[in-house]
């Protein structure tokens, strides 16, 4: 009897025994996991090799465990730059966290899905997942702070890119009050706040916030890992200090090629470039350049290059250098333009703040009502003039034929002449202006500007001068039937702006367009898409 009830009590106590080992060990790997995590922060190699330590263990492990090294791993591979092909993996490991209650994990769980759909370009559903990471950290009464602090420089470089420097600068001054209250990478996002302050061109305020990162990365003694930010500040005081504030150029000048070449950030090529540029080191700075252009893996950083090289090859008035890397330019241009995805990603963005109420349906109406008021009378307007314009022509016609008669052949053996040399100065004034005048464009397609009848003869102009014979080609194409308005939207659709943009700037109901935007595509949809230089 005493023998059986042994038995019976070791069975009893064998489970109760071998679950206490497994929470032990449990909690081992999470406590391995969480380690892995925060060491990445400093010693990237270092936090894979400890993670490739602990998959073993963790694929007999819970699902729960799985789940969480499954998100070390999604880190990991973000940190190395290695860009998803799908948002997948990240997804499934948001849904599983979105059903437990940890919210540390669920706001790392939106930022990396964040982080995937960004490196895939779709801005929209970015800015909807880092802005949930955002809002779970500030309601997090243990939150990752660090990620805490990316996720709002995240929403601020996405509204960057769509040029919504209002946002921009509400947000990097979020991150700036995050920083002081952590007291973690301050000085990453002071010079953010001065970056922000710079696009809405407050320069003041620019140089108090990067004075202010100076002075924070100084007190640390110029640790590698502000390398991105001190190539950035290099850039900026080279455009504006004067005097002995020089002497800070000095300095940041020794500590960024103090670094070894594996700890030199992807904008360093960049900082000396600006450098030598507003030194006027013109050869210098145009190996810079260069080197940068070459080394560069965005859109945007090929712009830049190419847009330093084209200044200081025009600098150094080597003409044919400078259309080459104008022409290089205005092809990132074309490229950018169609990656921000405007529209879209403010959308999303106002999906996530608040659904269309009432009220704004009802201005919608009212915007209807007057579209078409103004139709009615700019078309009254245009009758007006274009039975004035046909009363002078036929005034004018027979005055003006003999001397169109003898003037021809001149013009003939002219045309080839003055077209090349039209075309190069018209390029050499769009390389100042073109930026601007889309820039315009762009303003009022967010509300931010107005037009006016100029403004179109500059956009018009400027698409001559960048993609000459545009016009006569349409044209062609649709044997001369075509509308002001028609002009206008091809216009539009040839800098990139999609329907909604357009009924935006043309104050047109968006049907209207979209039938415009059709037709053009078939007649002559290749000519909009491809480069005519």
């Amino acid at each position: 009897m005493k023998k059986s009830r042994l038995i019976y009590l070791s069975f009893c106590l064998f489970p109760l025994l071998y679950s206490c080992s497994s929470n032990g060990d449990e909690k081992q790997l999470l406590d391995g996991i969480e380690q892995t995590w925060q060491l990445s922060e400093t010693s990237l190699q270092e936090a894979k090799a400890r993670a490739e330590a602990l998959r073993d263990s963790v694929l007999v492990s819970s699902e729960y465990v799985r789940q969480k090294y499954d998100l070390l791993s999604i880190r990991l591979r973000d940190k190395s730059y290695i860009i998803p092909s799908s948002p997948d993996s990240a997804l499934l490991t948001m849904n599983y966290f979105e059903e437990h209650d940890n919210a540390v994990d669920k706001a790392r769980a939106y930022y990396y899905l964040g982080s995937a759909y960004r490196d895939l370009n779709d801005y929209p559903r970015a800015v909807n997942f880092f802005q949930k990471s955002v809002d779970i950290a500030k309601e997090c009464k243990q939150a990752d702070t660090i990620l805490w602090q990316k996720g709002f420089s995240q929403l601020r470089n996405l509204y960057m890119l769509q040029l919504n420097y209002e946002e921009e600068l509400n947000v990097a001054l979020q991150s700036v009050e995050l920083a002081k209250k952590s007291g973690k990478n301050l000085g990453w996002y002071l010079i953010d706040a001065s970056s922000a302050y710079e696009h809405l061109k407050d320069t003041l305020r620019m140089l108090q916030y990067c004075d202010q990162s100076y002075q924070v990365i100084q007190k640390e003694h110029f640790p590698p890992k502000y390398g991105e930010v001190l190539a950035n500040m290099l850039a900026i005081y080279a455009k504006t200090l004067k005097g002995e504030d020089v002497r800070k150029l000095d300095t940041l000048l020794q500590q960024l090629t103090q670094l070894p070449e594996s700890q030199r950030p992807h904008n360093y090529e960049l900082g000396l470039a600006l450098y030598y540029e507003n030194e006027n080191l013109i050869d210098s700075a145009i190996l810079h350049y260069k080197t940068f252009y070459g080394l560069a893996k965005t859109i945007s950083g090929r712009y830049e290059a190419s847009a330093g090289l084209q200044r200081c090859y025009r600098e150094k008035q080597d003409f044919p250098q400078a259309v080459e890397w104008g022409c290089r330019l205005y092809d990132t241009n074309d490229s950018i333009i169609d990656q921000r995805a405007f529209e879209e990603t403010q959308r999303a963005r106002d999906t996530y703040s608040y659904y269309r109420d009432q009220e704004k349906e009802q201005a919608l109406v009212q915007r209807d009502e007057r579209i078409k008021s103004a139709s009615i009378i700019t078309g009254l307007a245009l009758l007006s003039v274009v039975l004035g314009l046909l009363l002078l022509y036929f005034y004018r016609k027979k005055k003006l034929m003999e001397e169109i008669i003898a003037k021809d052949k001149e013009l003939e053996q002219r045309a080839m002449t003055n077209r090349e040399l039209t075309r190069i100065a018209l390029m050499h004034n769009a390389t100042d202006n073109a930026e601007d005048v889309i820039a315009r464009f762009r303003k009022t397609a967010v509300g931010r500007a107005k037009l006016d009848d100029d403004s179109w003869k500059d956009l018009m102009g400027t698409i001559e001068t960048l993609y000459p014979g545009f016009h006569e080609a349409i044209q062609g194409r649709l044997q001369g039937n075509l509308s002001e308005q028609l002009i206008r939207t091809i216009c539009l659709m040839k800098i990139g702006m999609k329907p909604a943009q357009i009924a935006q700037v043309m104050d047109a109901r968006i049907q209207t367009v979209w039938n415009r935007v059709k037709r053009a595509e078939e007649t002559c949809g290749d000519l909009i898409s491809a480069s005519l230089l």
